[in-house]
């Protein structure tokens, strides 16, 4: 099954490599066709204000026109960046304009007291929560412009359209409701560990009350960051009881579930690639199985 029409090939994209996953239709989820990962040279990106900046168009290029020979016809992707990439905010506002520019006005006009840059120099795209008397809860998601249209024409020159950007670990919470958990009404907090960066988010039922993304410099531990994000959600939503706890990641280091067990005193569910995705699954791919989870939220409505 894949709900949302959207190309049925999706590409993760990082700083050091490209993941494309291809995508078929399954008979009760998404199947994996085919899985392709090749490394990006490290010059290809630098540190830049949230959203890295493209340092060697000329790298990023190569990765992009090798994916392309060594896939075969590849017209259209979707495109999933890391949670880090991004700024994700809740905001509320006092009322939102139903024309679209205007109410992006307003979402950028608040957004200007948090953000390192200005707001039209980002692209930012929202989505409204919840309704209350004289308030409005909105999900704002803003990356930097420049890099995400330079990404878009690098793909562009090779005859590739982007018709989708959006955060990878979003993704994974996507396709982990859109299984059996999609009718809890509890909070559930969400955990996605790699290697250089860690997410930590919080939802009641469906609505999202916490996001929080960090760029991991290997002054603390995995286990001192969950620690360090269960003490700020203790302190900043009083009265949360968790329900479920969710992990995602690639091989990660045992034990990990049961720090975030003794911190939330919930139990914590690890979430597996073959759960989400039909097909071939082997051990090769356990390296990219929270990426392939990804790619298959990309599909749920």
């Amino acid at each position: 099954m894949m709900a949302r029409a959207f190309p049925t090939d999706v590409v993760v994209l990082d700083s050091d490599s490209l993941i494309l996953a291809r995508f078929g239709e399954g008979r009760r989820r998404p199947q994996l066709l085919n899985a392709k990962k090749i490394r990006i040279a490290s010059e290809a990106f630098a540190p830049g204000p949230i959203t890295p900046v493209i340092a060697s168009q000329t790298s990023l290029a190569d990765s992009i026109k090798r994916i392309r020979m060594e896939t075969g016809k590849l017209d259209q992707i979707s495109l999933l960046l890391p949670d880090s990439w991004f700024r994700m905010n809740l905001i509320e506002v006092a009322a939102l304009p139903e024309d679209p520019a205007e109410a992006t006005e307003v979402v950028r006009w608040t957004l200007k007291r948090t953000l390192p840059l200005k707001p039209e120099e980002l692209r930012t795209v929202f989505e409204v929560i919840s309704r209350d008397a004289g308030s409005v809860r909105v999900l704002v998601v803003s990356a930097l412009e420049a890099t995400l249209a330079t990404i878009e024409r690098m793909f562009a020159a090779e005859g590739i359209s982007v018709v989708l950007i959006e955060p990878t670990g979003i993704n994974i919470w996507n396709a982990v409701i859109s299984r059996e958990e999609a009718d809890s009404t509890g909070d559930r907090i969400f955990f996605y560990a790699r290697e250089h960066e860690f997410t930590t988010a919080i939802f009641r039922g469906s609505t999202p009350v916490f996001f929080r993304s960090r760029i991991l410099s290997g002054e603390r531990t995995l286990e001192q960051e969950i620690r360090l994000s269960a003490s700020y959600i203790r302190g900043n939503l009083k009265g949360t009881t968790v329900e479920t706890c969710y992990l995602a990641g690639n091989r990660l280091a045992a034990g990990l579930g049961d720090v975030i067990t003794r911190e939330f005193n919930a139990p914590v569910r690890n979430i597996a690639a073959r759960d989400i995705v039909e097909g071939n699954l082997g051990s090769e791919l356990a390296a990219i199985e929270a990426e392939l989870t990804a790619c298959a939220g990309v599909f749920t409505s």
